[in-house]
């Protein structure tokens, strides 16, 4: 009769620490995989800063160059960006997602620049020429392509704008 009683007794203290081991793994494994999306989605900030700061500097650099001057630029785009295109001549705006939803960025230059590309639902446009033609305020700024990974953009100065436009 002991024997039974304490088989009995190992099993139940079995559970008990069953059940301890899962009270404490399932929170634990919920936190970590709360933090590591946070990091995760800090981490697509900063990549989306450092490409809209380094787009805007590379063309308010090549604008104080002579007419015609090109400087090319590879960017890797991460595999949240939705869209990017200029607003107004002056803003250049990323569109990403995270899983708080749709994001944007946008970063201010202090030149004209116009695109002639699309990445996305961007809306295309045909901005081209030597002067800034009037209906190009909003213009698509990558290919009709929305991936994710290596992207060269060219940079053209042109007479009152810089050109932006994408070679692969």
């Amino acid at each position: 009769m002991l024997l039974k009683k304490s088989k009995a007794q190992i099993s139940v203290e079995y559970l008990i620490i069953i059940g301890v081991s899962f009270a404490i793994l399932i929170p634990g494994g919920y936190f970590f995989y709360k933090y590591s999306q946070t990091s995760n989605e800090a981490s697509i900030r900063t990549q989306i800063t450092q490409i809209g700061t380094s787009i805007i500097t590379n063309a308010e650099s090549i604008y104080g160059l002579a007419d015609g001057s090109l400087v090319t630029q590879d960017l890797r785009y991460p595999k949240n960006v939705r869209d990017v295109y200029i607003l107004n001549n002056q803003e250049l705006v990323i569109k990403y997602e995270l899983s708080s939803g749709i994001n944007e960025a946008v970063f201010f230059s202090r030149i004209n620049i116009s695109g002639g590309y699309q990445y996305g639902s961007a809306p295309r446009s045909a901005c081209s020429g030597g002067s800034l033609p009037p209906n190009c305020g909003n213009t698509a700024m990558t290919a009709n392509i929305p991936q994710p990974g290596n992207h060269q953009l060219k940079f053209e100065s042109k007479t009152t704008y810089v050109y932006i436009s994408q070679l692969k």
